[in-house]
């Protein structure tokens, strides 16, 4: 019985082996490709995701490129209207702070992994997009 043990978990150890041997190569060459998360739509709750996969985050000047594509998706979240006075607004100015708030982090994260990048060749730091949030409350 001991005997039949030992076979079985050596057959099994194989097989593990052999599997984790054939897929570690293609999760390697998988890294620099997006991440896609599917869930159910939230009720009231508008989201923006801002891309800088074609920015150099290295780069100040593309620092400023996402800055304004950010600021884009803050009028977006929080429904800017151009006719009502944007700044005077408590509403848009509550919601435009915490997307803000929300997406400043974030964006010291990129270009963290950007600079990284730009000395080693690699970053620790995954690749995502910007993503900003506000209840329909805000």
């Amino acid at each position: 019985m001991l005997t039949r043990f030992s076979v079985m978990t050596a057959a099994v150890l194989s097989g593990i082996t052999a599997s984790l041997i054939t897929v570690s190569p293609a999760i390697a060459a998988g890294q620099d490709k997006p991440v896609v998360v599917y869930a159910d739509r939230q009720e009231g709750l508008r989201t923006e995701r801002v891309s800088y996969a074609d920015l150099n985050l290295a780069e100040r000047r593309d620092q400023g490129q996402l800055r304004l594509r950010v600021a884009g998706a803050v009028k977006r979240v929080c429904l800017f209207e151009n006719g009502r006075p944007g700044l005077q607004d408590r509403g848009y100015t509550r919601c435009s702070t915490e997307a803000w708030n929300d997406a400043n982090p974030q964006i010291v994260q990129a270009v963290a992994r950007a600079r990284e990048i730009a000395l080693t060749g690699r970053s620790s730091i995954p690749a995502t997009a910007i993503s900003l949030s506000v209840g329909g409350g805000s």
